[in-house]
């Protein structure tokens, strides 16, 4: 693959960076916001794009294969109770976000390119009837059951559920230095809009996030080695609109998305990896019925737990010429405080392609 290729999958997320990200993987309660770990994989963002305007299509199908029971006791497991497989909250799901990405060619910028981008993500989601707020921590939810999990014996049945639009995630700024000899690396800033669905249920939280951003790439001898950071500062929730609980609060979290593709031909591929840690804890909350919040044990291991994921897999991809097609597959080996479990294997998909680009400058002609 050429190295305008390359850079040219590094626009079409430049901030899918959490684009994907509040479609449909919650790691604790309301946190749909937060960036879909893993959605960046395969994309050197510490470099861009030459100037123009770029986009795609990802999609996620997650929780696909594999084990991914949700310990008992987890927020998500309670306010997102349909459960499939061997207890996942809303897993089996599959989430698609559209990049756009623009690179307006205006020169350095501290040394620097300048692009900004914004995605929008959708996905599917479906919801118990949570009529009743009391009861006894169960064992851990039941394949396909409303009435299992933290308050089992309620009788809860399918409320409602579709399609929707997930917050989108905005990216004024983001500057990428070359450094030379096949290094890149690059900073930004992204925050997540509470723009998206709106209605009872829709896991789409009530609060911003915060994300400064950072990554490096090597560009060289056939190789796209990246690590793509971004760290996710939440803002307090304000109400129950849409199952969040007022006063409740996310603690911050560090994600990282690596991959080392080697590339022949038309063709590229290589390990990948991705994590995810919640560094401060989750504050506040009333809780629902006298239940639930941070500050208490009613379930077993309590709500508000530090999530920690870790995941390895592998991708494959192929240059058709102006579409690029990337797909990998990631299995989680670490799953604490999440709604998937360890062996659950997620399936990614990625086209990207350039929308418009300036037109190149006409040479001068002489007149005789």
């Amino acid at each position: 693959m050429t190295r305008f290729r390359k850079t040219v999958l590094s626009g079409l997320a430049a901030l899918a960076i959490g684009g994907t990200a509040g479609s449909a993987s919650a790691m604790e309660f309301g946190t749909f916001q937060n960036r879909l770990n893993g959605a960046t994989i395969g994309l050197p963002l510490g470099a861009l794009p030459p100037a123009g305007l770029y986009t795609g299509l990802e999609t996620a199908y997650l929780g696909m294969l594999g084990n991914g029971g949700a310990p008992a006791g987890n927020w998500q497991t309670f306010f997102h109770g349909i459960t499939s497989g061997t207890g996942n909250p809303n897993l089996p799901a599959i989430a698609q976000a559209v990049p756009l990405l623009w690179v307006p060619g205006w020169g350095n910028w501290f040394g620097a390119t300048y692009s900004m981008s914004a995605v929008v993500a959708f996905y599917v989601y479906s919801t118990c009837n949570l009529s009743a707020t009391t009861g006894s921590p169960s064992s851990g939810p039941s394949p396909n059951s409303c009435s299992a999990g933290p308050f089992s014996g309620n009788n809860n049945t399918i409320q409602g559920g579709g399609f929707v639009t997930a917050n989108p995630t905005f990216n004024p700024i983001n500057l990428s230095w070359n450094l030379g000899g096949g290094y890149f690396v690059s900073a930004g800033f992204n925050f997540m809009a509470p723009i998206g669905t709106r209605t009872f249920g829709t896991p789409n939280p009530d609060y911003w996030t915060l994300e400064p951003t950072f990554a490096v790439s090597y560009l060289g001898s056939n190789w796209n080695i990246t690590g793509n950071f971004f760290y996710d500062i939440n803002t307090k929730s304000s109400n129950v609109c849409c199952v969040q609980d007022p006063g409740f609060q996310n603690g911050q979290a560090l994600y990282g998305d690596l991959h080392a593709l080697y590339k022949f031909g038309k063709w590229e591929m290589g390990p990948v990896a991705y994590f995810e840690l919640q560094t401060t804890s989750d504050t506040g909350g009333s809780g629902f019925g006298g239940v639930g919040s941070c500050n208490t044990t009613a379930f077993p291991g309590g709500l508000c737990g530090k999530y920690q994921t870790v995941a390895l897999g592998g991708l494959v991809g192929y240059d058709f010429g102006p579409v690029n097609l990337q797909v990998w597959l990631t299995d989680q080996i670490v799953g604490n405080n999440t709604p998937a479990g360890v062996g659950s294997i997620d399936v990614w998909t990625r086209l990207g392609f350039r929308l418009w680009a300036p037109e190149a400058p006409k040479p001068l002609v002489a007149k005789n």
